[in-house]
């Protein structure tokens, strides 16, 4: 890693003592009996804003602890429009080393700024919106059969209008990730950068949240963002649905499905997952199978299959080390066999400031290459 780059990161610390993980749920809250996110978040798919509660279980689970208490500033009293509005900034700070056999190691330090924002129109309605820009990008990988969407230096990631209709049913539409079962943080995983769930996938769509103790059922309906490629203007629907086991809040079982059609391909995607809690440690795991047909001259179908698995453990309720596998599995003619494996420590200092570290090592089963990679990170985020 780059000293200059650490230092460029020490150096901001001061000035932003303000983040966790970018723009994402906690699926390892799982463990203390939180069967989804609603209880903690504004949106009930997760991710994004924190709400009252929320706020409390974030700050009480970091290094600091203690209760929160919203900053009684006429300031941000006036920001918030009293409580009608609740927004933060973020910045995400990462370097990422990579290196692979017989050729030489790159650095890539990456800087991404988030403006985020829940404002409540009215009882029921609430508009949220996120608006993103970084330094570089960081695209889902270019397959042959499937290019990234395109990418921005200012995007707009959500720009959702949703109705709760009752305290346990929210209908939404706009433009957002769609659903996913295991809301990993990392889009590069297998799961969700081979699955059109990159950074740069925000689809037009609608979507139901109905969730109660022991189960959530979410269908939805797509269409294309607007930044998808010539021939890649994806639309369809699906449905995710789970069901806490024993009742507990600690055994989630769920499937997500998906059909999708585009100008040059269709996909379905059928995807069991589970999360699991046992007091101080977990497990999260996903396996997707997705079938795909080219309409390229003569179609051609193959299946893609990918898995993760995380393991983790609380050693202290702010510091959490996980171990990661993953395997993916591509068909001819696109045929793709890779397994990789990742040790994670996340650390949450405070309610504002997350840092995590780890090494990951992929292996190519097809050529036998072997690539390593090291990624240092500090989140930081405004709480008010």
């Amino acid at each position: 890693m780059r000293i200059s780059s650490l230092l460029s990161i020490a150096a901001t610390l001061p000035l932003v003592w303000l983040a966790e993980k970018p723009a994402s749920a906690l699926p390892t809250m799982i463990r203390l009996g939180y069967p989804n996110c609603s209880s903690c978040h504004i949106s009930p798919q997760g991710g994004g804003l924190l709400n009252l509660y929320g706020r409390g279980i974030d700050r009480a689970q970091s290094l600091i602890g203690g209760e929160y208490a919203p900053l009684e500033n006429p300031f941000i009293g006036f920001l918030n429009a009293e409580g009608r509005i609740t927004q933060d900034i973020r910045t995400v700070l990462q370097q990422q080393d990579v290196s692979t056999d017989s050729k030489r190691g790159t650095q890539v330090f990456r800087s991404r700024f988030l403006y985020r924002n829940a404002t409540e129109l009215g009882k029921r309605f609430r508009f949220t919106a996120t608006l993103t820009g970084e330094n570089t990008n960081a695209l889902r990988p270019a397959l042959l059969y499937e290019p990234p969407t395109n990418s921005a230096q200012l995007f707009v990631n959500t720009a959702l209008l949703s109705y709760r209709a009752r305290p346990s049913l929210e209908f939404s539409i706009g433009r957002d990730q769609l659903p996913t079962g295991v809301n990993i943080a990392d889009l590069s995983t297998f799961v969700r950068s081979r699955n059109r769930l990159g950074y740069y996938d925000a689809p037009t769509q609608a979507k139901l949240f109905w969730w109660g103790k022991r189960y959530l059922v979410t269908p939805y309906l797509f269409g294309p963002g607007g930044n998808e490629r010539s021939g890649q203007h994806e639309s369809g629907g699906g449905m995710l649905a789970e069901l806490d086991v024993f009742g507990k809040g600690r055994t989630v079982v769920g499937m997500n499905l998906l059909r999708g059609t585009a100008g040059l391909s269709d996909r379905t995607l059928i995807g069991p997952y589970a999360r699991l809690g046992f007091g101080r440690w977990g497990v999260l795991a996903e396996h997707d199978v997705t079938d795909r047909t080219l309409k390229t001259g003569t179609s051609a179908s193959f299946l893609q299959s990918a898995s993760y698995g995380q393991v983790f453990w609380a050693a202290r309720e702010w510091l959490v080390p996980s171990f990661i596998v993953e395997r993916l599995r591509v068909d001819r003619p696109y045929q793709e066999r890779l397994d990789a494996a990742k040790i994670e420590l996340s650390a949450r200092l405070s309610s504002q400031v997350t840092i995590s570290a780890g090494p990951r090592i992929q292996r190519d089963e097809l050529t036998g290459r072997i690539s390593r990679s090291v990624v240092f990170q500090v989140a930081i985020k405004t709480v008010h």
